[in-house]
């Protein structure tokens, strides 16, 4: 049996292990996605770092062999 955590619906204690539980699933959807955004952004974040990364090396060469 499962009783309600005071000041808290989304919230459950077990009796027998008396674990608490969140059974708000439309919570743990929104979390789920919050996730795949933050791992989305991350990715571009790390792709235009290496972008700029080969644009500086490139500009670095065309300075050299302008200077040549």
């Amino acid at each position: 049996m499962r009783l309600i955590v005071k000041d808290n619906n989304a919230l459950e204690r077990d009796e027998l292990t008396n674990a608490i539980l969140n059974n708000d699933s439309a919570g743990y959807e929104a979390a789920l996605l919050r996730k795949k955004y933050h791992k989305k952004s991350s990715k571009e974040i790390n792709e235009l770092k290496d972008e700029i990364t080969e644009l500086k090396y490139l500009v670095k060469t065309l300075l050299v062999k302008m200077n040549k």
